[in-house]
C-alpha cells in the first residue's frame, strides 16, 4: 500500500492502535497536537514545516490529534489521542491555510477529518504531503525556512541541500519527430508531405518552444499550413538571407510534460516518373525557457518519402 492508498483508509481504529503499540514516528509518518480549532502560531508553524519538510523529502502524513512523547524506555512515540476539538472548524481553517504553508505551493497535499463515535465534533484530522518536483519548498506562516525530513524530525535544511535541489528540479525536455501524411493528388503531380511535431518528454512544462530548420530542398514549408487553413502550431517566419524557418511561441504557450504539438507540415510535388527522393537530413535547432539550445538532425528515410504504387 503506497502512502496516498494509506491517508484514503486510515481509520480511527488504526490510530487507537499506534496508542496500544507505542507506534513511534518515522521518515513518512508525524504525529501533531492541535492547539486551538482555528490554529494559532505554533499549529500554523507546526502545519508549515511539515508541508516543506515532506515535500522536500519523500512526503508522509500528519496525524493531527495524537499527543507523542518519550515512554519509559526514553522513546518517542505515540502516547494519548486528545484528538482535535471542534473539528469541522479545524479541517475547513487547515484548508484555507494549504496554499499558503509553502512558497512555492505544493500541489496534491490533502486533508481527511475522522469523527469519533462520541456523536460531538470531535476526531482527528489526518494530512497527506506528497513528494514534490517542484522544490525545495520554503516554509511560511510565519517560518520562512526551508526544511526536510530525516528520520522522525524536519531539520531545517542546509545551504549545499537546497542548491542541491534546485540544481535538481525537473525540467522540460523537447524532441523533434515527424508524422508521414498520406499523399495526395495535385493534377498529375503527387504531394508528398510530413509533419514535424515536438514532443515533452521531460518531467515540466515547456515554455516558449523554439524551433528552426533549414531549407529542405526539394521540399518546403506547406503554404497551406499544418492544419490546411494557413495555421502553424508556433509563429511561422522564413529569413531568407540565410535559408533558416524559424517557429516561435510566446511565453503563453505551454508544453506540458508527455504532451506535443504539431508544428508544421512540409510537402513537395513529385510526377510520378520521377521516382522517390533520397533521405531527407533535416538540420534544427530548438530550445525553450530552460532548455539550452540543441542543434541536431532529423533523418527522414527515403523508403517513407515515396510516392504510391
Amino acid at each position: 500500500m503506497d502512502r496516498f492508498d494509506w491517508f484514503k483508509s486510515i481509520s480511527i481504529a488504526e490510530i487507537h492502535r499506534f496508542i496500544k503499540d507505542g507506534r513511534e514516528e518515522d521518515l513518512h509518518l508525524d504525529f501533531k497536537l492541535a492547539n486551538k480549532p482555528d490554529l494559532d502560531r505554533d499549529d500554523r508553524k507546526n502545519f508549515a514545516k511539515a508541508v516543506s519538510g515532506f515535500a522536500n523529502s519523500d512526503g508522509g502524513l500528519i496525524v493531527w490529534g495524537v499527543d507523542c512523547r518519550k515512554n519509559s524506555d526514553g522513546v518517542d512515540c505515540a502516547s494519548g489521542a486528545p484528538g482535535v476539538e471542534k473539528l469541522s472548524k479545524f479541517h475547513s481553517r487547515i484548508m484555507e491555510f494549504t496554499a499558503s504553508a509553502a512558497n512555492p505551493s505544493v500541489s496534491g497535499v490533502e486533508h481527511r477529518s475522522l469523527p469519533d463515535s462520541s456523536g460531538g465534533d470531535h476526531g482527528f484530522v489526518v494530512t497527506y504531503v506528497p513528494a514534490s518536483d517542484g522544490g525545495p519548498h520554503m516554509a511560511k506562516l510565519c517560518e520562512d525556512r526551508y526544511y526536510k525530513r530525516s528520520g522522525a524530525s524536519f531539520l531545517k535544511m542546509e545551504h549545499f541541500d537546497i542548491a542541491d535541489m534546485f540544481g535538481r528540479r525537473p525540467k522540460p525536455k523537447i524532441v523533434l519527430s515527424y508524422e508521414i501524411a498520406r499523399p495526395s493528388q495535385f493534377g498529375r503531380d503527387i504531394k508528398i508531405s510530413f509533419y514535424l511535431v515536438l514532443e515533452n518528454q521531460g518531467r515540466s512544462s515547456a515554455r516558449a518552444p523554439q524551433l528552426s530548420i533549414r531549407a529542405i530542398e526539394p521540399f518546403n514549408v506547406d503554404m497551406f499550413g499544418a492544419d490546411g487553413n494557413y495555421n502553424h502550431g508556433l509563429t511561422y517566419r522564413y529569413d531568407p538571407r540565410v535559408g533558416i524557418h524559424r517557429f516561435s511561441g510566446s511565453g503563453e504557450i505551454l508544453l506540458h510534460p508527455s504532451a506535443s504539438l504539431t508544428v508544421t507540415r512540409i510537402s513537395t510535388l513529385r510526377a510520378p516518373e520521377s521516382g522517390p527522393v533520397s533521405d531527407l537530413n533535416i538540420e534544427y535547432g530548438l530550445c525553450a525557457m530552460d532548455m539550452p539550445l540543441e542543434e541536431s538532425k532529423l533523418v527522414i528515410p527515403a523508403s517513407e518519402l515515396k510516392t504510391p504504387g
